[in-house]
């Protein structure tokens, strides 16, 4: 639900503001680019729960730059009168704020698919690979709309040429919908229902969008209601599998509850052989494996050999390695932020606990 709660803290700002974003907007850009660079610069742990949360969840994740694409694209279709005249009276600056905080999500994210995209395309799944190429496509799309959408550079161009530019925003909403759409369903497809239900934000917001807009353009009326019933299928088809994943990953859980010793502890009782030893579990993005050290009867190295996390969540995950090291036991709690990460790093650690005992 934190598209939501953007969506509504992003209404209230812009009618709180209006005037001053109107007649100031220079000073809201800047703002907004140096927000963005701290965001990107921000060191990955140690930050106070709250920014923490912000950084990680509402502005590298584009969150909010999404919530402020959407009201950019509901504005002309916006049943209630006062809000529909906010938005219209807005929409420039909005859009240019959403496309500055798109740094934010195209760095923080860029630096690592991009650059994996063109170096060792062979470490991306197929799903991700599309969602960078989607990415960098809507980045070009993007660069001339945003230019064009600074008063000083449209007053400059011909009425006629401006309107039929600013048409590409349609290609880049409906690319942007189909980024999320493949980036959510790497965790739907996995079981994760809380983002099935921001998808279902997203869709509902899009569905309604093109029904409203196939009422008042009666020219438009018959590609609005394609790419409807395309958006209702999309969701539809990754809600059925994404509830029969949600079945087959809690299974899978309780498989690797029972199977995993409640009590993986190293102790003298217990001969353990030196060597190093795999264990594996599921994580958030499907299984996850671990090696694990052991030397002179000890825990020494645990090391993520295979996973397909992402770096965001192994971050904090990797916090439970020490301990498990320093307490030579899995009894460990696991990590806010990241439980489906770290609790794949116990699990995975005590199976490979398992096979040094010869279990």
């Amino acid at each position: 639900m934190r598209l939501v709660a953007c969506l509504i803290v992003a209404l209230a700002f812009f009618a709180a503001l209006e005037k001053p974003i109107k007649k100031h907007a220079t000073f809201f850009y800047i703002g907004t680019i140096i927000i963005s660079i701290l965001s990107i610069m921000a060191p990955k742990k140690g930050l106070p729960f709250i920014v923490d949360y912000l950084v990680k969840n509402i502005l590298t994740r584009g969150t909010l730059a999404g919530a402020l694409f959407i009201l950019v694209l509901v504005a002309s279709v916006c049943p209630q009168a006062k809000m529909r005249g906010l938005l219209l009276r807005t929409r420039g600056e909005m859009a240019i704020i959403a496309a500055l905080f798109t740094l934010t999500h195209n760095i923080a994210y860029g630096q690592y698919y991009f650059v994996k995209l063109f170096t060792n395309i062979s470490e991306l799944d197929t799903v991700r690979i599309f969602a960078a190429v989607l990415s960098l496509i809507m980045i070009i799309l993007l660069i001339p709309l945003t230019i064009t959408s600074f008063m000083v550079i449209r007053r400059k161009m011909n009425p006629k040429k401006w309107k039929s530019l600013q048409k590409l925003s349609y290609v880049f909403y409906g690319l942007l919908f189909m980024h999320i759409a493949l980036i959510f369903s790497i965790s739907i497809l996995k079981g994760h229902l809380d983002t099935l239900i921001d998808l279902t934000v997203y869709s509902l917001i899009y569905i309604v969008y093109l029904i409203i807009r196939a009422k008042k353009h009666k020219k438009q009326r018959v590609i609005s209601v394609v790419f409807a019933v395309a958006v209702c299928s999309v969701y539809a088809a990754l809600a059925v599998f994404g509830f029969r994943a949600a079945r087959s990953y809690e299974a899978e859980e309780k498989e690797e509850e029972t199977t995993v010793s409640s009590e993986t502890t190293l102790s003298s009782e217990i001969t353990c052989k030196d060597g190093t030893y795999e264990g594996s579990a599921t994580g958030y993005s499907g299984k996850m494996t671990v090696a694990v050290t052991i030397s002179c009867g000890e825990i020494t190295e645990i090391k993520i050999v295979d996973t397909g996390d992402d770096e965001e969540y192994l971050i904090d995950a990797r916090d439970v390695i020490p301990e498990i090291i320093e307490k030579q036991s899995t009894q460990v709690d696991s990590v806010s932020g990241a439980t489906h990460s770290s609790k794949a790093i116990i699990k995975a650690t005590g199976k490979a606990l398992e096979s040094a005992r010869g279990e």
